[in-house]
């Protein structure tokens, strides 16, 4: 186990990685681009690689108790899991937004009708 640590030139990258991606993720929501689920999920990019550099035994006792030999297996299960409930939310939103702007539409097609109609002279139903 002690053999397959993470050598330091890879701690360093993967460190100063997730570091510079919580910053401008940081920067973005604080200039209201992402909002705080957002900034969580996306975070999560950064954040389980990071865990699994700095604390490999962690890694390693995780990936024994699910009974995967490579840490890094879990690691990209962990990740592919991240992008599937992102993804999902994602999803969710843009189905509720197309039912927002179909409303939207038909309202708008009502005001129209009916500002033509008021144009015209004839009193509306």
């Amino acid at each position: 186990m002690t053999d397959s640590l993470p050598s330091p030139a890879t701690v360093v990258v993967i460190s100063a990685f997730a570091l510079v991606y919580m910053l401008m993720l940081l920067r973005k929501t604080l200039q209201g681009k992402f909002d705080l689920y957002d900034f969580l999920m996306l975070s999560m990019v950064a954040i389980v690689p990071a865990g699994f550099a700095l604390f490999p035994t962690l890694a390693y006792l995780i990936s024994h108790l699910t009974g995967v030999v490579f840490p890094f297996v879990v690691m990209f299960g962990g990740l592919f899991l991240v992008v599937f409930a992102f993804l999902h939310t994602m999803t969710a939103r843009l189905h509720r937004l197309e039912r927002q702007n179909c409303a939207l539409i038909q309202e708008l097609s009502l005001l129209a009708v009916e500002l033509k109609t008021r144009e015209s002279g004839q009193p509306s139903n």
